[in-house]
């Protein structure tokens, strides 16, 4: 299915931003290596040239670039695209809520840190300690800090384990942190923990994992391509590694300007913090807890973009993190080697109280329901925006066939094609065939899925040696 290939900047700026699905992560304004878009008003906005249309680039249209396009949360291939190419064969378990090698509730034991966190206060617990270890030098949050309005955070990036440890809660209100590795590349900080919702992981996954073939042109010369490659794979390399959040959507800011400030007439610089427990809860720096029915919040307040993702528990991440179904606890998904390495480092410090899944049925229960619906409720829209069944999964084998021959019928010679190409992988190796992966294991205990019109019913929770404990994990004596 080569159409798919070669996402374009006029796609995107169509098929996403016009089309209304943008998420607002600002990923394609981070890695645009020509200053052709700016974050505005949330979107990306073409600002190079006033008079040119709004899905116009230069670039793109002159030498060839489509950096921007490439890491597009909402164009092909999706979360459900880059499975095989992300875990490849190095994966446990497998269903509705991803792949995982470890599922478990944990909470942390820093009272500091769980006095103000969200549930178990387990990522901010985990940042902290990274940072404290030296696994990390920085870590790229949101939070409310000293110049921001009141509940309305901004995305930062973090080195101090201080600084870490204020940022613990959510408040529910969009925030594109994806904007804040370019001060981490200011920085110069070379081992990074990003924490962000699904819609902010998948660029990070795609920004490793999308074949930088994409940039070869016959108009190209090789410092650009380097130039560009850059760019586009240059602000994930720098990550160690990171967490996703579960998330259903976000509110639009007049929840918190109309709807709490004005009509309940709680200032907002007396909201301590915000959750999600079948109603929006409003933790008040007095002690007391207003609350609006989840129902209501939703029907009016919710973001219209938040309805084209799918992604409910972060399905790309290393490590996914939510509270849905717990009392002041954490469910964790460990999802890749790198999320288990650094959690067994974390768990062996001994700074976290951890839980078979099996002890928490109603959280498994809830996590596989909202995973389900997540998935069925994105519109089915174009082919490029990858929502149409049963589209093929990402291979960075048939980009670098299908670049390879769309280079050959122009005029650049053998040579200057292969310093194109020396530019692009920056001297590394180039894609391989892979005949096929192997899937997942399905959760033990799945019946699948149901005949039409039959509700699906759901698998038990898996036993700590299905993966449904921490690596490791012993029973207490």
């Amino acid at each position: 299915m080569s159409s798919l290939y070669h996402n374009t900047f006029k796609d995107m700026m169509n098929d996403v931003v016009a089309a209304g699905s943008c998420c607002e992560c600002g990923s394609c304004v981070l890695v645009c290596p020509h200053n052709v878009i700016e974050y505005i008003d949330g979107k990306p906005k073409q600002t190079a040239k006033e008079s040119a249309a709004f899905d116009y680039c230069g670039i793109s249209e002159g030498v060839g670039c489509d950096v921007c396009a490439s890491v597009c949360p909402r164009l092909w291939p999706r979360e459900q695209h880059l499975r095989d190419v992300q875990f490849g064969n190095d994966r446990g378990y497998e269903g509705v809520f991803g792949v995982y090698r470890h599922i478990f509730v944990a909470r942390t034991r820093r009272d500091d840190i769980l006095q103000r966190a969200q549930d178990g206060g387990i990522v901010t617990a985990l940042l902290a300690w990274a940072r404290e270890a030296g696994e990390i030098d920085g870590a790229v949050v949101s939070a409310v800090g000293e110049n921001d309005d009141p509940c309305f955070p901004t995305p930062k990036v973090m080195t101090e384990v201080e600084e870490i440890k204020s940022s613990a809660s959510s408040w529910y209100t969009y925030c594109p942190n994806n904007l804040a590795l370019a001060e981490a590349e200011e920085k110069d900080l070379k081992q990074v923990a990003f924490v962000g919702v699904p819609c902010q992981i998948t660029p990070l996954s795609k920004m490793t994992y999308v074949d930088p073939s994409i940039l070869l042109a016959a108009k190209k010369k090789p410092q650009i391509v380097s130039r560009q490659r850059g760019f586009m794979k240059g602000y994930a390399e720098r990550l160690s590694f990171n967490v996703g959040l579960f998330c259903t959507e976000v509110f639009r800011p007049e929840l918190m300007t109309e709807r709490i400030e004005q009509q309940m007439g709680i200032p907002l610089t007396e909201v301590s913090k915000f959750n999600v427990k079948g109603e929006v809860l409003i933790y008040k720096k007095d002690g007391d807890i207003a609350r609006i029915p989840l129902e209501e919040a939703m029907h009016e307040y919710q973001r219209p973009e938040c309805k084209h993702c799918g992604d409910f528990s972060a399905e790309l991440a290393d490590i996914a993190c939510g509270g849905v179904g717990t009392d002041q606890a954490t469910i964790v998904v460990l999802r890749t080697q790198r999320g288990e390495d650094i959690w067994r480092k974390f768990e062996a410090a001994g700074l976290v109280d951890v839980w078979p899944i099996q002890e928490n049925k109603k959280a498994w229960n809830i996590l596989q329901r909202l995973a389900q619906r997540q998935h069925d409720r994105v519109p089915v829209t174009t082919l490029r925006n990858g929502t149409i069944p049963d589209l093929p999964q990402y291979s960075p084998f048939e980009e670098h066939q299908f670049s390879l021959a769309q280079i050959a019928h122009t005029a650049k010679s053998a040579e200057d094609i292969e310093a194109a190409l020396v530019a692009a992988y920056a001297g590394g190796p180039r894609p391989l065939e892979v005949i096929g992966y192997m899937a997942g294991q399905p959760i033990p205990g799945d019946p699948g899925e149901p005949p039409p019109g039959e509700k699906r019913k759901l698998p038990p929770p898996p036993r700590p040696d299905q993966g449904g404990a921490p690596p490791g994990w012993t029973p207490a004596a």
